[in-house]
């Protein structure tokens, strides 16, 4: 039968070692994180932050034993820390055997002052002397933190109050982290690659996805939030909220990228074609900056994250998107949030774009644009143009037109446009087929007779995208 004494002594030492250290220095586990969001101006004081509970204090073993009646100078070091209270002889104990160091036989010989950042304790061993496998227990009710670098703490055991003092000779010793203020709020951006269809059958080309299919709202990527586990604000309280690292209310998204295919007939209805996580855009997502929703207070901490998707009511133009999340603070934060951005998605057609990165009208050139249809069925192509300076573009005649199945269309460029201020521009040609069906060149004469280069001629193959 267990003895009440025993069973007492047992108890005891399993709650000292609970209500003590989460950190063990020898296995350097158990380091406490502050959440630096979380961190107000203030509970900050000379550059350092004020932080109380999160069981903070250590657990170590003594390494050495210390005979009945003899002395055991303990040393604890912080680096990047000091003590926000005064260390007291009760803050040390054993939780292997609790009576072995009762605090009527521990003296805090040096050091220990609230702004200290190390103490030593003079320990005289009870009649039962200190096993070197006993563990010992410093708690500590505040710590004073480096907002910057990690906080460690250092034991070590001495037999004399010299060694302690110069940190010679030591008998045991062990070091890990304590704790740390770091960022808790991970956000991670992912990227969704999408495709506008060539033809959905109404007759409105890349209005729709492909790969995966949608005519309606398609993600074209993700945004997550996510706290670290197990991270306390200042007062050892659990951070496990949005709220408690950035005020939701003042904090945006804003999208980067060609979003002019989201415009509908209103702007509440343009503002609906761009989603974050369900909710709406509050603002007509038709042009960067105005694609952004001001407020991310229903926007969902972890899970599956909120998806950004957009539905298309014209047609869908190639191109890439990046998101910024713009976090603001809690109320007097002393540490601005991370501002976060990255590629968001990218689109792509699954129809053929040719581009031509010269296309002249001079008078002394004859320029031919010459597009190849090697498909089973007709399809028809059109032409836009990017024009250089002051230089105007009209789409001429042949801009838009059919080219028939398994046959080769050539087009010369003074019918693709008339332009004014200048006689050279630059062609896109989007063809609403594959872009295995389609081949595309380009072929320029000389037609000056005034020219050395009179009657040559020159052709050029398009990659075709």
């Amino acid at each position: 039968m267990v003895s009440k004494k025993i069973l007492g002594v047992a108890i005891a030492a399993a709650f000292s070692s609970q209500a003590f250290a989460t950190v063990d220095l020898n296995a350097a586990t158990g380091a406490v994180v502050y959440a630096k969001e979380s961190v107000t101006n203030a509970q900050v004081a000379s550059g350092l932050v004020q932080v109380t509970g999160g069981a903070l204090g250590a657990q170590v073993k003594i390494g050495f034993g210390v005979s009945a009646g003899a002395h055991a100078f303990i040393r604890f070091d912080l680096t990047n820390g000091k003590f926000k209270n005064a260390v007291v002889p009760g803050d040390l104990a054993d939780a292997t055997t609790a009576g072995n160091v009762p605090a009527a036989n521990v003296v805090v010989a040096q050091g220990g002052a609230a702004g200290d950042a190390y103490v030593i304790f003079d320990v005289t061993a009870t009649a039962s002397g200190i096993p070197q496998a006993d563990v010992l227990t410093l708690a500590l009710a505040g710590l004073q933190l480096s907002p910057t670098s990690a906080t460690t703490l250092k034991f070590a055991h001495y037999s004399t109050s010299p060694d302690a003092v110069n940190q010679t000779n030591a008998l045991a010793s062990a070091s890990a982290q304590e704790a740390s203020v770091a960022n808790a709020l991970t956000t991670t951006i992912s990227a969704t690659s999408l495709t506008a269809d060539v033809g959905n059958g109404s007759g409105t080309p890349f209005t729709t996805f492909v790969a995966p299919a949608s005519a309606g709202p398609a993600v074209i990527g993700n945004v997550k939030f996510a706290l670290a586990a197990g991270s306390l604000d200042a007062t050892g309280a659990p951070v496990n909220t949005l709220a408690q690292v950035i005020t939701p209310a003042s904090s945006s998204y804003s999208v980067t990228g060609d979003l002019s295919f989201t415009t509908s007939t209103t702007a509440a209805l343009t503002a609906a074609d761009l989603t974050f996580g369900g909710v709406a855009s509050d603002t007509a997502a038709t042009n960067v900056p105005s694609a952004k929703l001001s407020t991310l207070a229903g926007q969902v901490l972890a899970g599956a994250g909120n998806d950004v998707a957009i539905t298309a009511k014209s047609a869908i133009n190639a191109g890439s998107y990046s998101l910024t999340v713009n976090l603001a603070g809690i109320a007097n934060a002393a540490y601005a949030p991370a501002t976060v951005s990255g590629a968001i998605g990218s689109i792509s057609r699954n129809g053929a774009t040719v581009q031509v990165p010269y296309l002249t009208t001079n008078t002394g050139l004859n320029q031919k644009v010459v597009l190849v249809n090697r498909g089973s069925s007709d399809t028809t192509y059109s032409v836009s143009f990017t024009t250089e300076g002051t230089v105007t573009a009209v789409a001429g005649t042949a801009a838009t037109g059919t080219l028939k199945a398994k046959s080769t269309t050539v087009l010369k460029a003074t019918d693709l446009v008339t332009l004014t201020g200048g006689s050279r521009t630059a062609a896109t040609v989007t063809v609403l087929a594959p872009n295995s069906t389609i081949d595309a060149a380009t072929q320029t004469v000389v037609t000056d007779p005034a020219s050395v280069s009179f009657g040559s001629s020159d052709t050029v193959a398009l990659d075709v995208k």
